[in-house]
């Protein structure tokens, strides 16, 4: 669901995606997500998302912010059969969501959840992942960085959303008052992550913008 209009590209983009059609299973937690107002990927974001899991093929999917199931479905769908999702939530009420629409197609004994504040379960999580998707709280994008680094297995892949921030972190449109400390402290992730020589990442402007990182060495 969008939160802000779209411009003519934007429009554009999503105007030849309808072209491929939406699938069932996506048209109805878009649908839920618009009746109770519930932000999910922008529709360009999404088939970038898919297709970024498609040509990675991860085993391991670290997720940092379920919502409502709709990313973890996407990437668990595009993700070889055997792929694992392991998503972090901190509304529980939403995970119960996601759960029930994991269930519906069959993905529920894939996926682990972690419920609680990501900010306190990031730093602890063990293991490699082959694929990690930070679509979490902005405003802790930097703090999480260097944890995600050291999970992010050899040639793996991280794929961060919302970096751009409405095209304020950029410069493009004005920064609104309340939104200062935020836009701040994500252009100090984007420069961080382009400064960590383990990884190798572009920044798109694709939807709100993404990152796209590739683990180096």
């Amino acid at each position: 669901m969008p939160f802000k209009t779209p411009g003519k590209t934007s429009e554009y983009i999503r105007e030849l995606l309808k072209l491929s059609g939406v699938l069932p299973w996506e048209s109805r937690i878009l649908e839920y997500a618009d009746k109770n107002i519930i932000a999910v990927l922008l529709p360009e974001t999404a088939a970038f998302l898919r297709q970024a899991v498609m040509l990675s093929k991860p085993a391991r999917i670290l997720e940092i912010g379920t919502a409502i199931g709709y990313s973890g479905i996407l990437m668990l769908k595009a993700a070889p059969s055997n792929a694992k999702l392991y998503t972090i939530e901190y509304d529980e009420r939403r995970i119960e969501t996601a759960k029930s629409f994991f269930r519906d197609e069959g993905l529920i004994d894939r996926v682990v959840f972690y419920a609680g504040d990501s900010t306190e379960i990031v730093p602890n999580i063990s293991g490699e992942f082959d694929f990690i998707f930070l679509d979490g709280p902005k405003a802790q994008y930097c703090e999480y960085l260097p944890f995600l680094s050291r999970a992010l297995a050899l040639g793996g892949v991280m794929l961060c959303d919302n970096v751009l921030y409405e095209g304020m972190v950029s410069g493009e449109k004005e920064i609104k008052n309340h939104k200062g400390g935020l836009v701040k402290k994500l252009d100090l992730f984007l420069r961080k992550l382009m400064a960590d020589k383990s990884l190798v990442t572009s920044v798109l402007p694709v939807g709100d913008g993404v990152s796209l990182s590739i683990k180096a060495n």
